[in-house]
């Protein structure tokens, strides 16, 4: 046995080296940083703080307690398809590792994964090199590291879902490669399949290298017309086989994505450059990535000294055919040109602009320049001096670019351009110098170490150029989430919505199993927001916050509780939760329970997912930026023709200008500044005359942006950025006492759109909604995708939910199907008889079914080429 594992480990140390050299490497600078569970600090920032983790919770929940919620999820703001997310977020293998750790040390178990996908990036390319013969050894080792550890992989790690491309791109190009070469289809069949179920998106951009390696591959040598029919006809037919095998996932994805992403899809493009392509090359700057780069920057591109030069060299090789070099100058140039001219871009990006974290494909330029740079830098041969020169001027020129537009690059210090000179030159000064085949194994370990020390280098002080949050800011609101979450659960009450007046994140309710109303998602439904943003709450393409409700869309909306914050000066050691909006309605709920640092408050108004309803509900109009009348009318509408009128405005008691010009026109003008070197500010007070709901609109040039509002003199809690008017509660219960709401201007001049004082008259509202909870549903949930229950109609009625509309859901009606159809442009509704009568609403995901039929079809074209290559390789 010891024989055996001293030969294992003698054969294959060059890989044994790729998977362990990064985990240590970047083991190391997270235990440095204390980062948990080595200290106080987490890896959680950005997108893995507040979005990405509440996916990994809610991954971790599905499996081990609820698996329908694989299909469907209410805590998915109102409600929606789940297929799609995880087809975006969870589908990686790497995620199994989750279900080891507790909720609260979630943070621990993505330092787990991270570093895992780390060491299997450096083992995957490794093991790619090793089966091309274009590398062995200690060379493997270099390789692979600055692989794993490249400038797209450190500024892409907090995108976990995205990483695990980099694993699988070098065995699929591998896989393709042997296939090309008439060898087994099935490898690159199986592993294409698996990398477009874990996720689609990287996979799509795999499949767009694909065709070009294949071209490369194809044309690379000469080959006659029968050669090129019959290679073409082997990637396509096994290229379509692993699409339809993935076809389970894949089908309900794209009838979600019609409905989500599909809809931001470019209709236009310009023919541009996005910006001077020179500047890139300050992208082989060590530490080229700092935060500024997230949201717009330039690709990541960093390889390190030594395979940039080797990159460089490729294409003075003289032992590599003129044909390959003139065809991989072409890809070469293409791929450059995809990394800034518009058309190219949208077409590696599915045609839409990437919010955030731009160029998101350059790991395939990464990874082709490192596969061109291998097949010249075989084993670290010596290099003849001409070349060396050539390398220098063009690594010069590069520094010198950097250098002389130091101050355009946020990330570029003289500090790293001294690094940068000092790798550079070490790296060819190993390269040139000759040496016999006794010490070609020093020179082999002298440039596998500089190597390794200057991806290590940009690594840290890329990462170190970032902020994280701390195991306690996750641990404490999600204990707290979690222990009211357990709580109303334990109810075993109807279906219902539970609102929060605190939040951690948008996707608290995802992570801790409360239907919350507030959702954030790359892949949220584009009818969403639209509804949202009438409503008077928080949107934007990708997110909603149910954070500005009212009495009546409380109850619309089936927000049967709410979970508060306990006021700080409660607390011994304060309050460590962040109220996320004002709620003095709240005084108009019951409180049913206290925790150490919340309460929760029950609204006896909630209608349920469904209610009967009038058939003039059909026709609501759309509202943008008006929600008092969109909220007006849904009332409304639901009983019929009323005119209701359950707001009043308001005037202001008193409205002071301080170093503004006075005016006695509020809504919809433009103050300007006095003196611009001095701050100003406009106070607005007024005093209720009754204990009813006050609310104040904003319009959207009133966001944290624009200005600071204040009410009481603390500052306005009020989420900050919207792109519609919202509205605020801002007083009940408050007869006689005075309100003060005070705008700070950030600008020289603040535009109070929409800005207007609302008076509701409660009883009007409440009665309205005790008249319609008469006539309500009374549902049930089963599971994630099932409720059931019964309805009592006076007269053929419009059964109307606040479920989002999706052709989906089936709905029964004593047990007979019934037609459904959009209200709202959002809603679900279907037409239902007088009387009493049963219902059932069940969810499958659009084209799920006739997904899983191709994907059945494709594992038995899978299987038959299996048995067909095994019997004509027994024949030869």
């Amino acid at each position: 046995m010891k024989i055996r594992l001293t030969h294992f480990v003698r054969s294959h140390y060059p890989l044994i080296i790729s998977f362990f050299l990064p985990i240590f490497l970047m083991g190391g600078y997270f235990i440095s940083q204390e980062m948990f569970p080595f200290g106080k600090s987490s890896l959680l920032t950005v997108d893995l703080g507040q979005q990405y983790i509440d996916f990994f919770a809610y991954f971790r929940r599905t499996l081990l307690s609820n698996p329908s919620g694989f299909f469907y999820s209410f805590s998915k703001e109102v409600g929606g398809n789940m297929i799609g997310e995880w087809a975006y977020y969870l589908m990686s293998p790497f995620n199994l590792f989750l279900l080891l750790f507790p909720e609260k040390y979630l943070a621990a178990g993505v330092m787990l994964i991270t570093l895992l996908k780390y060491g299997c990036a450096g083992l995957s390319f490794g093991y790619f090199l090793k089966k091309m013969r274009t590398q062995a050894g200690l060379s493997i080792v270099a390789f692979s590291t600055s692989y794993s550890m490249m400038g797209w992989f450190v500024a892409n790690q907090l995108n976990l879902l995205w990483l695990d491309a980099t694993i699988f791109l070098p065995l699929i190009v591998l896989a393709l490669h042997r296939l090309l070469s008439g060898k087994k289809s099935w490898p690159y069949i199986v592993l294409l399949a698996i990398m477009l179920i874990d996720n689609y998106y990287m996979g799509y951009m795999i499949c767009l290298f694909l065709i070009l390696y294949f071209i490369w591959f194809l044309f690379s040598k000469a080959r006659d017309l029968k050669q090129i029919f019959s290679l073409s006809i082997r990637f396509i037919i096994s290229s379509l086989v692993a699409l339809a095998i993935s076809m389970i996932i894949l089908l309900p994805t794209i009838a979600s994505l019609l409905s989500s992403k599909g809809q931001y899809t470019q209709s236009s493009v310009s023919l541009k450059f996005e910006y001077n392509a020179f500047k890139m090359l300050s992208k082989f700057i060590v530490g080229s990535f700092n935060f500024q780069q997230m949201p717009s920057g330039y690709p990541n591109l960093f390889i390190g000294s030594i395979f940039l030069i080797g990159f460089i060299l490729y294409f003075v090789d003289s032992k590599i055919s003129m044909r390959e070099r003139i065809l991989s100058f072409l890809i070469s140039i293409f791929l450059v040109l995809s990394l800034c001219f518009e058309p190219l871009d949208l077409l590696w990006h599915g045609w839409q602009f990437p919010v955030w974290y731009p160029y998101r494909f350059s790991y395939v330029v990464s990874f082709w320049m490192l596969l061109l740079a291998s097949r010249t830098l075989k084993n670290f041969i010596t290099v003849r001096p001409w070349k060396i020169w050539l390398s220098f001027i063009l690594y010069a020129g590069i520094i010198a670019y950097s250098f002389i537009n130091e101050k355009k690059f946020s990330y570029v210090t003289n500090e790293t351009l001294i690094f940068t000179a000092i790798f550079a030159t070490l790296s060819l000064a190993v390269l040139a110098f000759a040496v016999n085949s006794k010490y070609n194994r020093v020179k082999i370990f002298l440039l596998c170490l500089i190597s390794v020390v200057e991806i290590s280098m940009n690594a840290y002080i890329s990462l170190g150029n970032l902020s994280y949050l701390t195991q306690k800011d996750y641990a404490t609101p999600t204990k707290a989430l979690i222990k009211d979450s357990n709580y109303l659960n334990s109810l075993k009450d109807s279906a219902y919505r539970t609102g929060q007046t605190y939040s951690r994140t948008k996707n608290d309710g995802l992570a801790n199993n409360l239907n919350t109303g507030s959702y954030f998602s790359s892949a949220l439904e584009k009818s969403i927001p639209d509804f949202y943003g009438m409503l008077g709450n928080p949107d934007g393409d990708n997110y909603v916050t149910y954070s500005n409700g009212t009495i009546i869309s409380d109850a619309l909306l089936n927000m049967k509780y709410f979970i508060t914050p306990i006021d700080s000066s409660l607390l011994k050691n304060g309050q460590p939760l962040s109220s996320l909006t004002e709620k003095p309605d709240l005084s108009r709920y019951k409180e049913i329970k206290q925790n150490k640092l919340t309460r929760i408050y029950k609204n006896n108004n909630a209608l349920g997912y469904a209610y009967l309803a009038n058939n003039q509900l059909k026709n609501l109009s759309v509202f943008y930026d008006n929600p008092i009348e969109y909220q007006t009318e849904w009332l409304n509408d639901i009983s019929g023709k009323q005119n209701n009128k359950y707001f009043e405005a308001q005037n202001f008691n008193e409205v002071v200008f301080q170093n503004i010009e006075q005016s006695t026109k509020l809504t919809n003008s433009v103050f300007k500044k006095k003196n611009l070197a001095k701050s100003a500010q406009i106070v607005f007070k007024f005093t209720p005359k009754t204990n009813d709901s006050y609310y104040l609109t904003l319009g959207s040039a009133l966001d944290s942006d624009n200005a600071t509002l204040y009410l009481n003199n603390q500052p306005l809690k009020q989420y900050s950025t919207f792109r519609h008017t919202v509205i605020v509660n801002v007083a009940n219960h408050s007869k006689g006492q005075e309100i003060v709401l005070t705008a700070r201007l950030k600008k020289s001049s603040l535009w109070l759109n929409n800005f207007v004082l609302y008076k509701m008259n409660n009883r009007l509202v409440q009665n309205k909604i005790t008249q319609i909870k008469k006539h309500s549903v009374n549902l049930k949930q089963i599971s994630s995708r099932k409720l059931s229950g019964t309805y009592n109609a006076s007269t053929n009625h419009l059964l109307a939910t606040t479920i989002p509309y999706s052709s989906g859901w089936t709905v029964r009606v004593d047990g007979k199907k019934v037609s459904t159809f959009k209200i709202q442009n959002t809603f679900l509704a279907a037409n239902v008889a007088k009387g009493k009568h049963s219902i059932t609403l069940t969810f499958t995901p659009p084209l799920f079914v006739t997904g899983t039929i191709i994907t059945l079809i494709g594992l038995a074209l899978l299987l038959f080429i299996i048995i067909f290559e095994s019997k004509k390789r027994r024949k030869v």
